[in-house]
């Protein structure tokens, strides 16, 4: 073998290696790694290193390309269509989902008023609600679908709403974590829920969890709720309204985006599996595409169903340490999380309004999983307790 027969053979290695180096990763953070069940914490493991991975990758593309340019050693179409597929597999990883396909609005969103959100929603709109100190912001489902982040500042409060269109999960966070600003965008899903970074950390989170992979960190949750558009326009006519409207060189993409995620989810949402094969489903306490409304306090943790409402509309309990009060609102189809506590005393609740006022006193919302499937919910916390 020649001196450059050898040079050759070196070259086409590390062709094939960056090759596979980027493929992996193009598979493992797009939804491609889920629908062939690549282990979660494959993604959690390579996510923190993809950056100086795909510089090393795209230097021996680069090598590649000026030793071809200089030496001509290798077939003209061969070393495009490898620096053509490195360059895409580069974007795919590193920018597609976050900054192209599912664009977050932590820092950017935009809010309407009632008056003009109501030319666009029809009366049984899902909304997710949050509310402080007097304030309230709706997000209707349908308009979180795409960037499934949206901030604002909210009763004084920063903070962002995420949803999980996987999970049917809507979850509201301080938009600041230990203490310095964040910026969540979307990283990938698994196990059917929803991953994202703070870009300000590199720091992946859970959305169902709240947490880091490794639980070290923690988002700080702000209680919302969940309910018809109908029933926000008249407990919160002062309310603001997140609206979405992408224009410019993206506005295809949303459409085409949009209509592929309403088809993939009327089967994950109606038919007998999850879209994804990647959860447990042997927990058959529940049907697996039954929609709960979930607590999680102090470790531990409750799924209600919504029958159990229909026997009792107020019911004061304990979870995690944490003296609630669970409440249904049938006239406005929402439920209510609150704490029992006033003034440090706890309180026995059989009367309360949607806001949380009682005889006694306002109590303080608690955090709810609204409409979470249970096939979801059951996955990620197994020793859950069932109140049906």
């Amino acid at each position: 073998m020649s001196a450059i027969q050898g040079y050759i053979k070196i070259i086409k290695v590390l062709m094939v290696l960056t090759v596979a180096a980027g493929l992996f990763g193009s598979v493992l953070f797009t939804e491609a790694g889920q629908i062939i069940n690549l282990p979660s914490s494959w993604l959690y493991a390579v996510y923190p290193h993809i950056g100086w991975v795909s510089v090393i990758v795209g230097v021996i593309a680069l090598v590649v390309l000026a030793l071809h340019l200089r030496q001509g050693l290798l077939q003209r179409k061969l070393v495009i269509a490898y620096v053509v597929v490195i360059a895409g597999m580069i974007f795919v990883t590193n920018f597609f989902v976050p900054e192209v396909w599912l664009r977050g609005h932590h820092h950017t969103a935009t809010f309407i008023p009632v008056s003009e959100a109501d030319e666009f929603l029809e009366e049984d709109a899902d909304v997710f609600v949050l509310e402080i100190n007097g304030e309230a912001r709706a997000y209707p489902r349908d308009w979180m679908m795409l960037p499934h982040i949206a901030g604002d500042t909210v009763g004084g409060e920063d903070v962002v709403m995420t949803y999980c269109a996987l999970s049917n999960l809507p979850l509201a966070y301080s938009s600041s974590i230990e203490g310095e600003e964040a910026h969540l965008k979307v990283v990938s899903q698994v196990h059917n829920n929803l991953v994202m970074v703070d870009t300000n950390t590199n720091v992946m989170y859970q959305q169902i969890t709240s947490s880091t992979p490794d639980n070290s960190q923690t988002l700080d949750p702000r209680a919302g709720q969940r309910m018809p558009w109908h029933s926000f326009k008249e407990i919160y006519p002062e309310g603001l309204v997140f609206r979405v409207v992408e224009k410019g060189p993206y506005a295809l993409l949303d459409k085409i985006t949009y209509a592929m995620f309403v088809y993939s989810l009327d089967s994950h949402y109606n038919g007998p599996k999850p879209l994804f094969p990647t959860l447990r489903l042997d927990d058959d306490r529940l049907p697996v595409k039954e929609k709960i409304w979930g607590i999680s306090l102090g470790g531990e943790q409750v799924a209600y169903t919504r029958s159990f409402f229909e026997k009792q509309s107020v019911h004061n309990t304990v979870v995690g340490g944490e003296p609630v009060v669970v409440a249904w609102f049938p006239e406005y189809e929402t439920l209510g999380v609150f704490s029992r506590r006033i003034n440090g005393q706890v309180i026995e609740v059989s009367d309360i309004d949607v806001y949380g006022d009682t005889g006694e006193g306002k109590l303080k919302r608690v955090t709810q999983y609204p409409h979470v499937f249970w096939m979801v919910w059951s996955h990620w916390y197994p020793d859950t307790k069932v109140m049906s």
